[in-house]
C-alpha cells in the first residue's frame, strides 16, 4: 500500500508509540511528548487522522484517571515507514532499483562502520535464505 507522507505532529505522535513498549492512551501519549505543549484536542485529531491513513490502530481500552479511553498502537514499524517514504520519494521508479539506489547511498556514507556492514550483511543472508526457502515451498507445492 502506498503511504502518505506526514506532518511533524503526525510524525511526534508516531515516534511515542514506536518508542512504547505497549499500546499508550491519550494522556500517556500527551506525557511522553514533554517538548511540545500539546492540547488533549490536538492530540486527539492527529491520532483520528493517523488512524484515517492506516498508520495508528485502536489497540483496547484502559482507565485513564476516573474514565476509560482507547489505547493506540503504531500499525507500522519504524523502519518501514523509513523505507516507505525512500521507495515514494521520486514516484515511477521500479521498486528494485529504488531500493538499491538507496542501499547504494546509505552505505557509501561516512559514518557507516565495519559493525553495520556485517549487521547488512547478515540481514541480507537471512532474507536470501528465506527467498530460498520460500522458493523450495512453492516448488514442493506444485
Amino acid at each position: 500500500m502506498k503511504r502518505i507522507m506526514l506532518s511533524d505532529n503526525e510524525l511526534a505522535v508516531l515516534r511515542v508509540l514506536w518508542g512504547a513498549s505497549a499500546p499508550l492512551s491519550r494522556p500517556e501519549i500527551l506525557a511522553r511528548m514533554s517538548k511540545n505543549v500539546w492540547h488533549p484536542n490536538s492530540v486527539h485529531r492527529v491520532l483520528n487522522s493517523l488512524m484515517q491513513k492506516g498508520y495508528v490502530q485502536v489497540e483496547g481500552i484502559a482507565r485513564c484517571g476516573q474514565n476509560y479511553g482507547r489505547t493506540y498502537r503504531a500499525a507500522i514499524t519504524q523502519s518501514d515507514y523509513m523505507a516507505d517514504v525512500a521507495l515514494h520519494a521520486i514516484p515511477d521508479i521500479p521498486e528494485e532499483e529504488c531500493v538499491l539506489d538507496v542501499m547504494s547511498a546509505m552505505v557509501r556514507r561516512k559514518n557507516i562502520t565495519e559493525k553495520t556492514i556485517a549487521m547488512l550483511e547478515e540481514m541480507l543472508a537471512q532474507r536470501r535464505e528465506e527467498l530460498r526457502q520460500g522458493a523450495h515451498e512453492d516448488t514442493g507445492k506444485k
